[in-house]
């Protein structure tokens, strides 16, 4: 369990607080490119508790600043989009891409006013179809960090993002959580094909996982320099180990394993829209090719990670991407399915995953919680992230990874090896993207 301080610290991500500081120092996805339209629509959003329109000028350069206009906080949801900035319908205050304030035509022509306000905005830059912000103090700011699907053609990768209404954290916590698959996500019968053929089409690295019979798998995590390496081990009936690595990426990155065989990798981003409300973001990405039509369409279908069903869009912040399957409805709870099929009713892994995940409220009170050995991953990332936000807040220290953009190019995997065999040595030929690529390791 965690102390009251120690949860509150890691939960709470407001302008003022010290994880909302960490969190300001890398670098943040906010909308995906073809979201915004060169003078087109404006969209609201919501960052780190901040609430803020993302735009793209008519000079084509994406924007984001905050929503409310400094002179009588009517909101720039309504602004003009102009060249290259935006300008409040209110009074006609105009604002540059950088906050500065550019015209006050409501005031007089001698009047230097404008020169004295700055309003709140963000840099963006745009890589893999999405537009990022940097939050932070820095200028310039630090490099983004050299994730591998965000360099790789579109075609290669699927992206999608949906609103979950429970904190960050523990959204989070779901996705490196090794040892909920052989349950959450399984069938009642591993030996029913149907439903195991059916699981396959859907994922990639969960089929091998729900046929396993040891469903408690042992863990061994390491820090690395940009977040941490974990191994799930599972014994075989042949005397093997079935290794499963994820790999946690500072500072809201989560990459489950991968299959045996397949080349196919998955990630999640975890972003904070507030204290209760995170943005889900999942990419689906293959680095040789691109992905096929039939790896898509479980997807698509509802059956996988990915959720794109959503409610009718409203223009609040990511009103776009609420999911039809939601705590209104049980999320499709199928209890004759639940009764006699799956471990859990709820189709697709992706709102399964939503609906524990929001089961907890909106904040988990982890003073209450009972670990075990399985959550062995989930104590290490919880003090990865406490101890970088204290050292950022108490010394100044530089967030872990935020300068070393390359170490990011990483992938998961899964490994079957001898018993008592080093799992890192042999994961790592999969898990390094370049040749010769070194992962910095700390073993506690």
């Amino acid at each position: 369990m965690l102390g009251r301080e120690d949860n509150e610290l890691l939960t709470r991500v407001g302008p003022e607080t010290a994880m909302g500081a960490l969190l300001r120092r890398y670098w943040i996805p906010v909308v995906q490119s073809s979201e915004l339209e060169a003078g087109g629509r404006v969209k609201r959003v919501m960052l780190l508790g901040e609430r803020l329109v993302a735009f793209r000028a008519r000079n084509g350069a994406a924007g984001l600043m905050g929503e409310f206009c400094p002179h009588r906080l009517a909101s720039l949801y309504f602004g003009r989009v102009e060249q290259a900035g935006m300008r409040c319908v209110y009074h006609g205050w105009a604002f540059g891409l950088d906050g500065r304030c550019l015209e006050m035509p409501s005031e007089p022509p001698e009047s230097s006013f404008a020169s004295k306000v700055q309003h709140a905005a963000y840099p963006c830059v745009e890589r893999g179809g999405v537009v990022w912000t940097y939050m932070g103090p820095l200028r310039p700011a630090p490099p983004l960090p050299d994730l591998e699907w965000t360099l790789l053609p579109s075609d290669h990768v699927f992206v999608s993002k949906r609103v979950q209404e429970c904190n960050w954290f523990q959204a989070l916590e779901g996705g490196i959580d090794s040892s909920h698959i052989g349950f959450l996500h399984a069938p009642l019968d591993a030996a029913d094909e149907d439903v195991v053929h059916d699981l396959d089409s859907a994922s990639f690295g969960v089929g091998l996982a729900v046929r396993t019979p040891d469903r408690a798998p042992r863990f061994d995590v390491i820090d690395t320099d940009y977040g941490a390496l974990i191994g799930a081990r599972r014994a075989r009936p042949d005397g093997q180990s079935y290794w499963r690595v994820s790999q946690f990426l500072m500072p809201f990155y989560t990459m489950p394993p991968t299959d045996l065989e397949a080349r196919i990798v998955q990630s999640h981003v975890w972003v904070p829209m507030d204290d209760t409300h995170v943005v889900n973001w999942m990419v689906t990405w293959h680095p040789d090719r691109p992905l096929t039509r039939e790896e898509l369409i479980p997807h698509v279908e509802g059956k996988g990670s990915h959720v794109i069903d959503y409610l009718p869009p409203t223009s609040e912040p990511y009103g776009d991407i609420r999911t039809a399957d939601n705590r209104s409805n049980d999320y499709g709870m199928d209890w004759e399915l639940h009764r006699t099929k799956m471990f859990c009713g709820i189709r697709g892994f992706g709102v399964q995953d939503q609906a524990i995940q929001e089961s907890q409220g909106p904040i988990v009170d982890r003073t209450k919680e009972h670990l075990g050995s399985s959550d062995t991953a989930i104590i290490r990332v919880r003090r990865r992230l406490l101890d970088a936000a204290r050292a950022l807040r108490d010394q100044g220290v530089p967030p872990p990874g935020s300068d070393r953009p390359r170490s990011f190019c990483v992938r998961s995997a899964s490994v079957v090896i001898p018993a008592g065999a080093d799992w890192v040595q042999a994961a790592m030929p999969r898990i390094v993207v370049r040749p010769g690529q070194q992962v910095v390791l700390a073993r506690a």
